[in-house]
């Protein structure tokens, strides 16, 4: 399950970004079914692609990642950019967030082995025994905007290179 942990962790940083500075936006990610939401709803669309799994180090194999995401923003038209761009900027937000000093230790779990329950560890703490992702996102590019005329939504491209080892 660490190649869905890894997706997992990308997901929840845009995901709480974009929730903390709209949460009328929609998130529809590529791995679930989905339908495509209203002419008059704005959502984004969040893919996740993996272009290598592991890592030949010396020696045994490191769970390693690494691929592109990428999250088409749409508004309806009726809104204009100016939306487009903002939503833009809460998915960059939260791209970036998994790179910011001190959040890699937020996406390793601990298990608590005397009550069973999942308890986040603090930065510095010792990371042996723990299962968990240390995300990185690369330069981000976008977002680049599409006007497609018969089409009801703006469409706004944002793109990424990322790392992620388990």
């Amino acid at each position: 399950m660490t190649l869905v942990n890894a997706r997992a962790a990308f997901e929840k940083a845009v995901t709480d970004a974009v929730a903390a500075a709209d949460n009328t936006v929609l998130m529809v990610y590529d791995n679930m079914a989905f339908t495509t939401p209203g002419k008059t709803k704005k959502y984004i669309l969040m893919t996740v692609n993996f272009g290598q799994s592991t890592l030949q180090n010396q020696g045994a194999a490191q769970a390693y990642y690494s691929g592109t995401i990428q999250c088409n923003v749409y508004v309806p038209k009726s809104t204009g950019t100016a939306e487009l761009f903002a939503i833009s900027k809460s998915v960059i937000d939260g791209l970036t967030s998994v790179n910011e000093p001190g959040n890699a230790s937020l996406f390793f779990r601990r298990f608590n082995t005397q009550d069973g329950k999942e308890l986040l560890t603090q930065a510095g703490d010792n990371l042996g025994g723990m299962t968990g992702v240390i995300p990185r996102v690369l330069d981000i590019v976008g977002p680049t905007p599409l006007n497609i005329e018969d089409r009801s939504h703006f469409v706004g491209i944002i793109s990424c290179q990322f790392t992620a080892t388990v």
